[in-house]
């Protein structure tokens, strides 16, 4: 397989895999294209980031900007299927819950949620709508639009660092992302990961320094309770290491 035809379905196993278009009715991608989607993760991000971007601009012309922005947050949960957020969920269900590796794993697993699921779930959701929520419609629609592939590629280095730590038949896309990608992958998502800075400076680096401080406790965490990371985990990660991105926002922006 040649470069352009290895990078193409790599991308496009990326956005079939990572948002609900249905990209594989259209292609015949094979499988191990999805061992790597996670490295493409901010690639994907120029997709879901300015998608949701403008329609929090579109509807804050005429709504007020709260409802503006939970419309995008409903909008985005639907673009990519709510698997982040279900992640998230599990996430906290199972690093709330669990007192063991073992026992972490089982209950991430579990399809039922927790206490601990809502709970972090609703206050993930009032912070995010919040955060946006009480921004001018301009600042809002810029934090979505660069936090969103910022975040992303931060958090897909989650397995560049940590062993995945279930086997692959028991991961839900029923793969393993390789844990040694060659360096042109990282030099890739960097690109899309960081050019969005440029677009809006010096929000995107304060951004990006929160979201990198969000990432090192969560890996910290990871390491420390189940010496290693799991799908759920990568969900958790970025959507914790988006909100508090736009926390930064707030403090030195705004």
């Amino acid at each position: 397989m040649n470069k352009v035809k290895y990078y193409t379905y790599d991308i496009l196993a990326a956005i079939s895999a990572l948002t609900r278009l249905p990209i594989w009715r259209l292609v015949n991608i094979p499988k191990e294209n999805y061992r790597r989607v996670v490295y493409y993760w901010s690639v994907v991000g120029w997709l879901t980031g300015p998608l949701t971007a403008l329609v929090i601009l579109g509807l804050g012309q005429f709504l007020p900007v709260t409802l503006a922005v939970t419309i995008g947050f409903i909008f985005r949960i639907l673009l990519t299927g709510g698997m982040h957020e279900d992640g998230l969920m599990d996430f906290f269900d199972g690093f709330g819950g669990g007192r063991t590796r073992e026992r972490i794993l089982e209950i991430m697993k579990d399809s039922h949620s927790g206490a601990y699921a809502i709970i972090g779930f609703v206050s993930y959701a009032a912070l995010w709508i919040g955060l946006l929520g009480w921004m001018p419609l301009e600042a809002a629609f810029y934090t979505v639009m660069v936090g969103d592939p910022i975040s992303k590629f931060v958090a897909s280095n989650l397995p560049r660092l940590l062993k995945y730590a279930r086997n692959e038949e028991s991961a839900k896309m029923k793969v393993v992302y390789e844990d040694r990608p060659h360096r042109g992958l990282f030099i890739l998502a960097a690109h899309f990961g960081l050019l969005p800075i440029s677009q809006w400076s010096p929000a995107g680096w304060w951004m990006l320094l929160f979201s990198v401080l969000t990432f090192g406790l969560l890996y910290l965490l990871m390491k420390r309770r189940l010496n290693g990371y799991t799908g759920d985990c990568l969900g958790a990660t970025f959507l914790l290491c988006e909100v508090m991105s736009y926390l930064a926002v707030w403090i030195f922006i705004l």
